[in-house]
This record gives C-alpha cells, structure tokens and sequence, in this order.
C-alpha cells in the first residue's frame, strides 16, 4: 500500500469509528506503530486528526453538533445545579483534600463554595471553575490547571497535554457531569476531546462522584464519558424516575437524591 493510500485507509477507519488507539490502527492497517505515528503526525498538521494520548480522534467527529453553548447551559435549572454543588460539596468534600473539579454547569458551580476549606488542592480544565475558584486561592489553597487545546463551546483546556496532566497525579475525589445518561448508554456528551479528558480524570481519582440534574437522564449523545461501573457516587435530584432509580440502585452505585424546594 503506498503512503498515500494507507493515510486515506487510517481516514477512514477513523471516521467510522470516531478514535482509535495506536494498536488497533496497527493491526488494522498491518503495519507498525511507528509509521501510524508518522502517519497521524501528518494527517494532524493537515487538520485531519486531533492526536490523544495513546491515539487519535477524528476531527470530523469532534464539531459541536448537538452541544449547547455555555450560556445555555448555565441558564437550565440554575436552582437545582445550585442545590447539586452544595450538597456536594458539604457531603463529599473533606479538608486537606485533592479535588478535581471538571467544567460542567453543575460541578463548577462547587468551586466557589470551597472557601469553607481552609486547605485544599484543586486540579481543572476549566475556565469556569478556574475564575471562580481563583479569589479562593492562598498559601494554604491551591489550583493547578491543565494545560491544552482551549475548546471555546465548553471552555475547557482538551487534548494530549490534558490528558497526560492528570494522569500523572493522583486525587482523593472527581466530581464529573455529562450531558446525558441512558442505562444503556451511560453518561454521554457530545465532544470526543472532552470525553478523553475526562476519563483520564476518572483514572486520577479515588473516588469518583457524578453529579447529573433529573433533566438530564434519558438523554444521549455521540460519546459515552463512563459507565456506571466508572463511578462510585451519583448526585441527583428527587426529579429521576423510579425505574431508572432502581437501575442505578441495583447496579450497586451509591445514590443521593435531594430533594426540590
């Protein structure tokens, strides 16, 4: 196969499947890691390909279809997210604590609520939760962000330099959102560069809680973030449904509903 025609092969793989890591586009394409490295190393300075750590996303597949702006996001059920981040943190948060805190509507909302906590440290690809945690921030509270690609849409810091910053630490507790969760799906979002992220997250962390406002449940979209199994605590509201309650319930996940005002 010429160069030409494997790099269009490695294309199309890609855009069926929307990422792949090193080894399969190896095996797929029989031929070594290092020339698919060579390969996507091409195909990413033509804006073909988005490289993430281990592999590549296609870029076809990463546009924000379907994704609200942050606007957006911010304005839906304003008072239940506010009930959501402050249950969380009081119930889940200790003091001395690693955090990490990604950059859903939900989970920053927490970020300006740590001050009770005289020492903490905070990691986050998010321009949110960085500016709200930021007047928080002393000797004795800190915030480390990643850095990356800046994701407008979402304000979020993607790609490999964000994926490899939290797996080379290690948190007490990852609060995460999405923007959907099905049983059978799990908890989905649009964004491939953002869904990489944030299971780099999940493997950082020890303990590791979703927190999901009712609406949201029910919904899917193009990428799965977890599973149930990836998760230890689910945070919602007294809006879910009884069936998927008792999905989640039995699937041995510890649940919190709180109740509306």
């Amino acid at each position: 196969m010429l160069p030409l025609q494997r790099k269009q092969a490695l294309l199309d793989f890609l855009s069926q499947r929307g990422a792949a890591t090193m080894k399969e586009l190896s095996e797929h394409l029989e031929v070594s890691e290092m020339t698919i490295r060579r390969d996507l190393n091409a195909l990413e300075q033509e804006n073909r390909v988005q490289r993430s750590h281990g592999g590549a996303i296609y870029i076809g597949a990463v546009s924000s279809v379907e994704e609200p702006d942050t606007a957006s996001k911010q304005a839906r059920n304003r008072d239940v997210k506010d009930r959501l981040a402050a249950y969380a943190v009081e119930r889940f948060v200790q003091d001395g604590d690693v955090v990490i805190l990604e950059n859903g509507t939900t989970v920053s909302r927490m970020a300006e609520l740590l001050g009770v906590y005289p020492e903490l440290t905070l990691l986050t690809n998010g321009l949110d939760t960085l500016s709200l945690f930021r007047p928080l921030v002393t000797d004795r509270r800190s915030m480390i962000c990643c850095g990356g690609m800046l994701r407008e849409v979402s304000g979020t810091f993607v790609g490999p330099l964000a994926e490899q910053f939290f797996a080379s630490y290690h948190a007490d507790t990852l609060f995460i959102s999405a923007l959907g969760y099905t049983a059978e799906d799990g908890f989905t979002d649009p964004n491939l560069l953002d869904t990489q992220v944030k299971k780099a997250m999940i493997g950082a962390a020890t303990k590791v809680v979703m927190i999901l406002d009712s609406s949201k449940i029910g919904n899917r979209y193009f990428t799965t973030v977890a599973s149930l199994s990836d998760i230890d605590v689910f945070v919602t509201d007294q809006g879910i449904r009884d069936a998927d309650k008792e999905w989640i319930q039995n699937s041995g996940i510890e649940l919190h509903i709180i109740p509306l005002p």
